[in-house]
């Protein structure tokens, strides 16, 4: 198929999904109570894609960035954007809006197996089946060294020019299983089974944000209230609260 013809494919299905108001990859960094649909949410990796590494030298193998650009421009730009900003022209009714690109925090976070699952499998997998999302599952049409070649080519577009590596990036260094950290209720949404927390930075796991979390047990939810300061237990591989405790005035 020429590259012609893959444009016109790729822009037909993308005017479909805008029309079924279909959602997109949904990466966004929660923006407090407002439910808008940018969601920053990276769920664990699935045991199949736990050695699904991008090899060191992709990230920086110029031939190969060049090669993750070509598919880049003819297979996400309608949605992502030229930019990679996630504001493409394909994006703008959906629901659950396409991952921003250029977000260098969030970027930073996902690691390279993490890439090559959510490439691989797209919206076909929870959580973000259930949440619409309309990003394509690249594995039956992209060979596994096209998709890291699309990966180093996206990588670029968070400004970093290094290779996506521990050393490079702190935010992929191991992690403690379990965590604590302090902060505010925003909101509580039970048919997320989620609590909005705005905290303070969580050594060794994530700065200061507010930060949208699953809660297992969801009985947890109904010892708080929106506005209470709590202190809370986050297991780092479920990225779940486990346990949490309102704090006193």
């Amino acid at each position: 198929m020429t590259c012609t013809r893959r444009l016109t494919l790729v822009t037909i299905v993308a005017v479909a999904i805008v029309a079924t108001g279909l959602g997109g990859l949904a990466l966004w960094r929660a923006q407090a109570a407002g439910g808008s649909g940018h969601e920053h949410e990276h769920p664990a990796i699935p045991a199949a894609y736990a050695n699904a590494h991008v090899p060191t030298h992709a990230w920086t193998d110029p031939k190969m960035i060049a090669r993750g650009k070509e598919i880049f421009v003819a297979k996400c730009v309608l949605c992502h954007g030229e930019k990679g900003d996630g504001k493409g022209l394909g994006a703008v009714n959906l629901p659950l809006k396409p991952a921003d690109l250029t977000d260098g925090k969030m970027v930073a976070e996902m690691a390279g197996n993490y890439w090559v699952w959510r490439v691989s499998e797209g919206g076909l997998v929870e959580p973000f089946k259930s949440k619409g999302s309309a990003m394509p599952a690249w594995k039956g049409e992209l060979s596994m060294n096209d998709r890291w070649a699309v990966i180093a080519y996206a990588h670029t577009l968070s400004g970093h020019r290094g290779p996506h590596v521990a050393s490079e990036h702190q935010q992929l260094k191991p992690k403690p299983k379990f965590v604590t950290g302090e902060g505010t209720v925003i909101a509580l949404r039970p048919e997320k089974q989620q609590v909005v927390v705005e905290h303070g930075e969580i050594k060794g796991f994530m700065e200061a944000m507010t930060m949208g979390y699953k809660v297992n047990p969801i009985s947890l939810m109904t010892s708080v209230k929106p506005g209470d300061k709590v202190r809370f237990t986050i297991d780092t591989d479920a990225r779940a609260i486990t346990k949490m405790d309102k704090l006193k005035e």
